[in-house]
Formats: C-alpha cells, structure tokens, sequence
C-alpha cells in the first residue's frame, strides 16, 4: 500500500493530534469547529482528550473512511454506532509533545478494528508510515498499558522535575541529573527495576531518610515530603 494515495483526516490539534497530522503528511482539524472536514477521506483519526472523544465522534457525517481514535483508556465501542467503513484504535504508547517531532518508529502502536479486515487495513496503514512496532491489543489489554504508562512516563517526569526544584532551591544547575536519569533508564536495558532499585529506602537506611525528611521541611516542601514518605515506604515494604 502506497501512503500518498491515502487521504488521512486528523481530528485534534492538541499534542498527539499534531504529531499525527506530521506524520500523516496533513493539517490537524479543530475538533470543535470540524472546519475543513469531508466525507471521503480513507481514515478519519480522532486525536482528542479521552473524555471528548465519544462527543467529536457522534458529530461526525457518514463517512466513506475508517474512524480510528487514539487513546488508551477509551473503548473501542465508543465509535461502534458511527457510519463509516470500520472503526477501531491506533494508540501511540509513547510521550508525546509539539514541539519535539517523533519519528514513527520511535512509537510502539497498539492497535484494534472492529473486524478482521479494518484490523488488517490499520496495520497496513500504520506500518505505510513507518512505523514499524505495530500490536494487537483490545481495550481491556490497552487500560492496563495506559495505566503503566502514567506509572512510567507522567509520574517519572514529575519526580524529575521535584529533583529539579531542590536542585534550584539550592543554586545549582539542575542538568547535574541528566547522566543520572540516563544510567537509571539504561540499567533497564538488562535488570528488572525492582532489581535496579538502589537508595536509603531500599537499604532501610532511616538515618538518611529522616534527613531528607528534615531537608525538604527546611526547603518549604510539605508536598514533597508526603510524597518521599509514600514513596519510602513502598519502596521498603517491596525490599522486604
């Protein structure tokens, strides 16, 4: 299958729907105006926050297309009363912001169709446009991966950008972490994390912890703090 005979129509303009509409060689459409939509595109991919897709969907005409939405935690019968060729998920399991363009491979796909052929046609289309990690997983399947990807991703980045406070608090550059947030992912090339972990909480080392502790109410970070505690605590339950 070529990708330049295909007349792909992303609907969205936030982060995923941009780099969509990159990828898929075209200009994302506003999903509260639909300016600019037709009715005879090849794929409709509705790229919108999880709670609006069932609203962009009904308001979308009869279409000669597929219907696809992208989210993880969205079931595929959401699109199941559109009229359309097929419907199903094209899920980009990665992080993904504006401004920082993707190539496809970068991005594991997981994907679902209604039935067999709109299922085939998805991966067709997926893997025309260079991506090249493409599986299969139904909605169920897709929860629990966008659940870990929270875990992963959204919680990681936000503990690195905690570190990152302290590190400004303190007058120092907070670049200073980056080899370390390297050597962490990498670690995972060939440990699990759970044997990777390393730190006070994992050597029950109180000493340090009640350090920390007394730091971060120096710093003003009562936040944090509960969060350190929550995480410690876990962190030396699991050693056990």
């Amino acid at each position: 299958m070529s990708s330049k005979r295909l007349n792909v129509a992303v609907i969205g303009t936030g982060n995923v729907g941009r780099q969509f509409a990159r990828i898929f060689g075209t200009e994302p459409i506003p999903p509260r105006t639909l300016e600019g939509l037709t009715n005879n595109a090849d794929v409709y991919i509705i790229s919108v926050s999880d709670d609006a897709v069932k609203e962009v969907a009904e308001r979308l005409p009869e279409v000669e297309g597929i219907v696809l939405h992208t989210t993880g935690s969205v079931s595929i019968e959401t699109l199941s009363g559109l009229r359309c060729r097929g419907y199903g998920v094209m899920y980009p399991f990665q992080t993904i912001s504006k401004a920082r363009p993707l190539s496809p491979s970068s991005i594991p796909l997981l994907v679902e169709g209604n039935d067999d052929e709109t299922l085939c046609r998805i991966k067709e289309i997926a893997g025309s446009y260079g991506f090249t990690s493409i599986s299969e997983a139904d909605s169920s399947k897709r929860k629990h991966v966008h659940l870990c990807g929270v875990f992963a991703c959204n919680f990681t980045n936000v503990m690195i950008g905690i570190s990152q406070k302290i590190l400004s608090e303190s007058g120092i550059d907070t670049s200073i972490i980056n080899p370390l947030v390297g050597e962490t992912i990498e670690k995972l090339r060939s440990l699990p994390a759970k044997a990777a972990q390393t730190g006070p909480a994992s050597r029950k080392d109180m000493t340090t912890i009640y350090s920390h502790k007394h730091l971060l109410e120096e710093l003003g970070m009562n936040k944090e703090s509960d969060i350190y505690d929550i995480i410690s605590d876990y962190i030396i339950t699991e050693s056990e």
